[in-house]
């Protein structure tokens, strides 16, 4: 015997409904985020780094990133501050900048490995820097800066999904 036309559509929304259930209630999808980023915090590191070309040397620190800083074109590279901060989602870090500036670091996505963090430098109130930067998890990422003390202020930002 063939099922009616308001039988199957029975059928269909209590599919439908027991699909929804799955996603939302059981937690196989995450409508903010996605699943991978359930990490609990992100640990976020902000170098300011002072490229001139005032010498030739560069801060034996800063050997792990040698390649990255030239493509900068400086001569000079020297770490000013490290500081290292964990974040919850969604949640800001503030980094003091030399020069009066600040850095706020939101995490704001993780899939595949990959971070979305939400990047911006002030210079008091004014904003300087509005972006979105993606690395992958435990990578690195080299903004270029204003000006200071002769030459020019690199951060380098790099974070790790916990």
């Amino acid at each position: 015997m063939k099922m009616s036309l308001p039988g199957r559509t029975l059928k269909r929304v209590i599919l439908f409904s027991v699909l929804v259930y799955l996603f939302l209630v059981v937690g196989y999808y995450d409508p903010l985020y996605g699943a991978e980023s359930r990490a609990q915090t992100v640990r976020v590191r902000i170098g300011t780094i002072l490229a001139s070309n005032q010498s030739d040397e560069i801060d034996p620190k800063l050997n792990t990133m040698r390649n990255q800083l030239k493509v900068m074109m400086y001569r000079s590279y020297r770490l000013l501050k490290e500081e290292t901060q964990n974040v919850s989602w969604q949640g800001n870090a503030a980094f003091d900048i030399p020069g009066g500036r600040s850095l706020v670091v939101t995490p704001e996505e993780f899939r595949g490995r990959q971070l979305a963090l939400k990047v911006r430098l002030q210079h008091g109130d004014k904003p300087v820097v509005d972006t979105t930067v993606r690395l992958n998890s435990g990578g690195n990422f080299l903004l270029g800066g204003p000006q200071h003390e002769g030459g020019v202020l690199v951060l380098s930002i790099s974070a790790t999904a916990q």
